[in-house]
């Protein structure tokens, strides 16, 4: 299945790291200028953007793409599935949370499937530049 990876380090802790991913609102730094918003939530009262949460992405009222969070480990693992209905297929995204001295590593994964010829590619492609760049920008923070 095509895939692609962005590495990035971030000189705070794991949990400080975790921080800034572990609610959707706070992805419209990583996106910009995709808007996040949580539009459904979890069952855990204490943590609504947690497992079963879902999130809408896209610009203005216009939000067409819907991602659901399958697992969640604080500090840990963030993982998530495309649900909206788009020529994308089997995507599934996962963010790892690794200790490195001082510092994080963030691994960002993303696999997915198109059954149009050559989507599947250029998606990731273009995932991964904005992932690239929104993540050296949270690691500037």
């Amino acid at each position: 299945m095509p895939s692609m990876n962005v590495r990035q380090r971030f000189s705070q802790s794991p949990e400080q790291v975790f921080a800034l991913f572990d609610t959707h609102a706070k992805l419209n730094r990583l996106f910009w200028p995709l808007q996040v918003e949580r539009s459904r939530d979890s069952s855990d009262p204490q943590r609504v953007d947690g497992v079963g949460s879902v999130r809408q992405m896209g610009l203005g009222p216009i939000k067409p793409v819907a991602e659901q969070i399958t697992a969640l480990e604080p500090n840990r693992l963030i993982e998530y599935k495309l649900i909206s209905k788009t020529p994308i297929k089997n995507h599934l995204g996962r963010l790892t949370f690794t200790p490195d001295g001082e510092g994080t590593i963030v691994d960002y994964y993303i696999e997915l499937e198109s059954a149009i010829p050559l989507l599947a590619p250029v998606v990731l492609t273009t995932l991964q530049t904005a992932l690239r760049v929104g993540m050296a920008r949270l690691a500037r923070t």
